[in-house]
């Protein structure tokens, strides 16, 4: 008899007491791979949340840069005024009048190139549609035409050949500038304000289309 324990009961024992061993570590296998799979569900969890606010915050981005494009008119009245003559007559304006409503021209579509590098970001698809067909109001009015013709080679490719495309269907454009917000619309008096003002700033004399104007 070893510790109490008859001889012919040992090894039985030492069976017995072997598979209660296996078993505990059969059991720790199943809590370690329900663990791991906590882990895996978890991360998947904190990934897909990472992705929504990084999507939140790009869609935040987009709307931003495009308000604060916007915003730089209602501070400047008389860059509103050149918009709106250029937008109508780009060859009304001298060359410092058109590079003031090109700087501005440029800053929307660099805003719209950023955006398309977001789209292909779940339901962001609206949002740059929204934004091409803004700037496609602008490419087919009578001065933004003109300007984009000159001006086109400026920017990447893939802008270009987007709006170009769309240019290429007009049953698929939205209705141009003028046509589509009246307060695009031009009246005498900006020509006639055009005009005073080049002759305050000691500019060269009006274009041949302002001087019936003033």
């Amino acid at each position: 008899m070893a510790n109490g324990i008859p001889p012919n009961k040992l090894p039985e024992t030492l069976e017995e007491n072997a598979m209660t061993l296996s078993d505990i570590g059969s059991l720790g296998e199943f809590l370690g791979f329900f663990a791991v799979l906590a882990t895996l569900v978890y991360l998947s969890i904190q990934t897909r949340h990472a992705k929504q606010v990084a999507m939140g915050e790009a869609a935040r981005a987009i709307v931003t840069d495009f308000i604060n494009v916007w915003s730089a008119l209602k501070k400047d009245d008389d860059l509103i005024r050149l918009m709106r003559i250029g937008v109508n007559d780009w060859k009304a304006l001298n060359k410092n009048e058109k590079a003031r409503v090109h700087s501005f021209f440029c800053e929307l579509m660099l805003n719209f190139d950023a955006a398309m590098r977001q789209e292909h970001l779940e339901g962001f698809g609206d949002l740059i549609v929204g934004w091409e067909n803004n700037l496609l109001g602008l490419l087919i009015s009578p001065g933004g035409k003109v300007w984009w013709e000159t001006c086109q080679y400026l920017f990447n490719s893939p802008v270009v050949e987007r709006l170009n495309s769309r240019l290429g269907d007009p049953t698929t454009l939205p209705p141009s500038w003028p046509e589509g917000v009246s307060w695009i619309g031009t009246e005498d008096a900006d020509f006639k304000w055009l005009a005073r003002n080049r002759l305050q700033d000691g500019n060269a004399a009006p274009n041949e289309s302002l001087k019936n104007d003033a």
